[in-house]
């Protein structure tokens, strides 16, 4: 599942939450991430793009950093 992609900015939990609440609400993963409020727009977009899925790709610092701003 692509939310996986989330789990090295957001953490896993919040990634398992997301994947849960759009499982449950018939949400793709982007809108259940924005409607919980675990990441923005911004922050998902680099992060769940799919030309990365086909290549090797870890979320890198700057992506973490985007998270913490978002968190705060």
């Amino acid at each position: 599942m692509l939310v996986t992609a989330l789990a090295p900015v957001i953490g896993y939990d919040k990634a398992s939450a997301i994947a849960h609440y759009a499982l449950e609400h018939d949400l793709t993963l982007k809108e259940g991430a924005l409607q919980l409020g675990h990441v923005d727009e911004a922050t998902f977009e680099p992060v769940i793009d799919p030309a990365k899925m086909v290549r090797p790709y870890v979320a890198n610092e700057a992506d973490r950093s985007i998270s913490a701003i978002n968190s705060i």
